[in-house]
């Protein structure tokens, strides 16, 4: 990519997405042209029309003149019509991981969080501490929307930029962080990461590019991703001493307070969002902060003040005297995390309605899955939700729920069913997944 200022005019394909959606105002707000396309009306892009942000919902005539930069999001590939027609009109186009490597380098000081788990979660919580520090007013960009944020991406003028870091297809590679965070690596996305060493390669390319990084030492593969890296390595830990790790743990309700131990002292840190695995997110945080110049007192006010991002464990509602969580879980570790935040924080029985997420993943993990979704006192599966693939694997979400001897209930529809004449007062339903499944909460609202 040329220097970003030499762009006037730049047009986003799949414009509706979280991260697309950001990138496209905070363009705006340096002065280009925005437009872009998306398949369907959303949230997303009725916030982006109310902004003065035209979005095309089809590709006949889209809208390219004067363009001189198209991004398109890893959702769609080269093939897409609009690309097509941008090529043969000479425009550069550029995935939308070009765009936002790009940008981190316009900043003194930019945190890429990246790892299989709790990117947005610690992206979100690192923006939340620079926010509430006097005379900081930082930029971010991160997948999930911020409650207190109002958005999922903000635009400030301090000169420091939070981000999260999303290894799929190696996208993460165009990043250039000054610090780079390894939450930690897990095999997923094996469509395109064939085996665990391609990642952990992947992960020790990705902080090669970073001045510092910070590395849960709790992952075994996350410090071999370390692994020659000779920039300033700090080492985090929820289990042992490392230069930053927390003891003195004690958990009420699901909640974490814990003292962190630091190289300039220690410290008592309290969560405001539940769960065990968040001790870990949060110590992250502390240490991407204190190594960029934060006090461990703002640091942990931050911590204090941080309530969480949409759709990880989230509260949506109640049904029949049963409360109703929505959770991104698609992953079997996530799953595991999330069972047992909900084991600890619900009154009465755990109700999982898990919605596979990929055809590849359920495939090259249905033992794991079934493990993972066993920890629920009831689980009813959908069918999966595709994301585009297409299923060779002859795989299927009745196929999950046979496993386990729980409740194949196909669509939305039949969820809604389910809930309704399953949950009971005090009971804890939980809609789980990276899909749609999150909409069976509003259909509860609408249709209680």
């Amino acid at each position: 990519m040329k220097n970003l200022s030499l762009y006037k005019k730049i047009y986003f394909v799949g414009i509706g997405g979280i991260s697309m959606s950001s990138l496209a105002l905070i363009m705006r707000s340096r002065g280009k042209e925005v437009l872009g396309y998306d398949r369907s009306p959303s949230k997303e892009t009725a916030m982006l029309e109310q902004k003065g942000v035209d979005v095309v919902y089809r590709t006949e005539n889209p809208k390219l003149k004067g363009v001189d930069l198209v991004v398109y999001t890893a959702a769609v590939n080269t093939s897409h019509p609009i690309i097509v027609e941008a090529l043969k009109k000479g425009i550069e186009v550029v995935p939308r991981a070009s765009l936002l490597g790009a940008i981190t380098a316009d900043f003194e000081i930019s945190i890429g969080v990246a790892g299989t788990h709790g990117k947005s979660t610690t992206s979100g919580l690192i923006s939340r501490i620079f926010d509430v520090v006097p005379n900081h007013n930082p930029t971010f960009a991160v997948g999930a929307y911020l409650p207190f944020a109002n958005a999922c991406y903000k635009i400030g003028d301090d000169g420091t930029f939070v981000f999260e870091a999303d290894e799929y297809k190696d996208s993460f590679l165009s990043f250039r962080p000054t610090t780079g965070v390894i939450l930690n690596v897990h095999h997923d996305h094996t469509d395109y990461f064939k085996t665990i060493d391609q990642l952990i390669s992947s992960f020790s390319r990705y902080i090669s590019h970073s001045e510092k990084a910070v590395v849960n030492k709790d992952c075994p593969d996350a410090v071999k991703a370390a692994e020659g890296y000779t920039g300033e390595l700090y080492y985090f830990s929820a289990k042992e001493k490392a230069d930053f790790y927390a003891k003195n743990i004690k958990l009420t309700d699901g909640y974490a307070a814990y003292d962190i131990v630091y190289p300039g002292g220690e410290a008592q840190v309290t969560l405001a969002v539940p769960g065990e695995h968040n001790i870990s997110n949060s110590v992250a945080a502390f240490a991407a902060c204190y190594i960029n110049g934060l006090s461990a007192d703002d640091i942990t006010k931050g911590i204090s003040q941080f309530t969480g991002v949409a759709r990880r464990f989230e509260k949506v509602g109640e049904i029949n005297g049963a409360t109703i969580i929505s959770d991104y879980a698609h992953h079997p570790d996530e799953i595991s995390a999330c069972l047992k935040t909900a084991k600890l924080t619900a009154k009465g029985r755990v109700i999982t309605v898990f919605q596979p997420h990929t055809y590849t993943r359920l495939a090259s993990m249905f033992d794991a899955f079934a493990a993972s979704l066993s920890n629920s006192d009831i689980v009813a599966v959908t069918d999966v939700y595709s994301a585009r693939e297409i299923n060779t694997y002859g795989i299927s979400g009745k196929q999950l729920a046979d496993k386990i001897n729980g409740y194949f209930v196909e669509n939305l529809e039949g969820s809604v069913e389910f809930i309704k004449s399953t949950a009971q007062k005090d009971d804890m339903v939980i809609l789980m997944g990276a899909g749609d499944i999150y909409k069976v909460g509003e259909m509860l609202k609408n249709n209680p």
